[in-house]
């Protein structure tokens, strides 16, 4: 019985490998390193390290927003006020600037954009910019 090394090299002595690789390309010369030159670095215009941002035009004002925040901190503020300077204010003007600080906070809340199951990305919404 042969020895399975003898078959293995007999498997190899009859196969018929083209192991020839092409030359290698021929290499280009170095190129001569430029001497460098002194640099003056006080003779450089001054540039900024960061990127200048320009900031986006502002958005117009909400008239109704901007009356809702008004009335949700006014309304504190008024109570404070009047506390502060010994005003004594009735019972139907309280009750007024509670209703009114309510109100805005109600509107302000209303305006919050929807993040509920109806939108597709729900319940994450990724980076919303």
């Amino acid at each position: 019985m042969p020895e399975p090394d003898d078959e293995f090299d007999e498997i190899v002595q009859g196969l018929d490998l083209d192991l020839s690789f092409p030359d290698d390309p021929p290499r280009p010369p170095p190129a001569a390193a430029p001497s460098p030159e002194p640099v003056d670095f006080d003779d450089l215009p001054d540039e900024p390290f960061y990127r200048r941002v320009t900031p986006p035009p502002p958005r117009p004002p909400h008239r109704g927003r901007t009356a809702a925040w008004i009335a949700v901190l006014g309304s504190p503020v008024a109570i404070m006020l009047a506390t502060f300077l010994h005003v004594w204010l009735a019972r139907p003007v309280l009750l007024g600037i509670g209703l009114i600080f309510v109100a805005g906070a109600i509107y302000l809340i209303s305006q919050l954009p929807e993040h509920g199951p109806s939108r597709p990305d729900w319940p994450d919404d990724g980076a919303a910019l």
